[in-house]
C-alpha cells in the first residue's frame, strides 16, 4: 500500500520555505507519510490574491522578521543570507523541479537550489547553475536545461500556482495535509501535533 500522502507547497524565493524543506521530509516520515514537493510561483500567487508582502512593511516589523528568521536558521543548524542580487527570478528553477520530481530527485533537487540561493550565494537563475546542481544530484545538466525552456513545464508551474490557489494557499510555505492547511514554518510542530494525536488538545486551549 503507498504512503499517505502530504503537499509541500513551496517557492524558491521564500527563505521560510528553505527552512521548513530542511524538516518536511522528517516530519513526513516520523508519521508514516511521504512528501509531494509542489512547486508555485509565488510572485504570480501574490498577485493573483492581492496577498501580504512582508517586506514591504514598516521597519520595526521588518527588523523582527529578520531576526526570527536567523533564531530559526540556528536553530536548525543552518546559514542563510539574502542572495547579493535578491530577489533571482525563481521560475526556471522551478520548472527544473517538476523534472527533477518525474526523475525521482524532487527532495534532492529542491534542497540543493534552496542551499544554492539562501545559504551560498549562487545564481538560481541561470541555466548554466541549475544544470550544474542538476548534475550534482545524479541528473543530467542537459536534460535540466532543456525542461526550464520546454513550454509544457511553464504550463505546469502555472498549474500548480493555480491549483494552489483554489485549495487557499496564501504564502509558502504551505503543508496541506488530510484537507487542513497549515502556513509558515513556524507551523510545523502544529502539524506535528496534529498528525500525532495531540493537536486537539493544544488547538482547545
Amino acid at each position: 500500500m503507498a504512503a499517505e500522502t502530504l503537499d509541500f507547497w513551496f517557492d524558491f524565493h521564500s527563505p521560510w520555505a528553505y527552512l521548513a524543506a530542511t524538516q518536511i521530509e522528517a516530519l513526513a516520515a516520523r508519521h508514516g507519510m511521504a512528501v509531494r514537493w509542489r512547486p508555485l510561483h509565488l510572485p504570480r500567487l501574490i498577485e493573483a490574491i492581492d496577498g501580504r508582502r512582508p517586506l514591504e512593511e514598516n521597519a520595526a516589523f521588518l527588523a523582527w522578521y529578520k531576526q526570527d528568521l536567523q533564531d530559526w536558521a540556528a536553530l536548525y543548524g543552518l546559514s542563510l543570507r539574502y542572495h547579493p542580487n535578491y530577489p533571482l527570478r525563481p521560475a526556471r528553477a522551478l520548472r527544473a523541479v517538476l523534472r527533477a520530481d518525474e526523475l525521482g530527485q524532487a527532495k534532492g533537487f529542491t534542497l540543493a537550489v534552496f542551499r544554492a540561493y539562501w545559504s551560498e550565494e549562487r545564481d538560481i537563475s541561470s541555466l548554466e547553475e541549475l544544470a550544474r546542481i542538476g548534475a550534482a544530484c545524479g541528473l543530467d545538466g542537459a536534460e535540466i536545461s532543456h525542461a526550464v525552456a520546454d513550454d509544457a513545464y511553464r504550463q505546469r508551474l502555472e498549474a500548480n500556482t493555480s491549483e494552489a490557489i483554489g485549495h487557499g494557499v496564501f504564502g509558502v510555505p504551505t503543508v496541506i495535509c488530510r484537507g487542513k492547511l497549515f502556513f509558515g514554518n513556524d507551523r510545523l510542530q502544529l502539524l506535528e501535533g496534529w498528525l500525532g494525536g495531540t493537536g486537539p488538545q493544544v488547538f482547545a486551549r
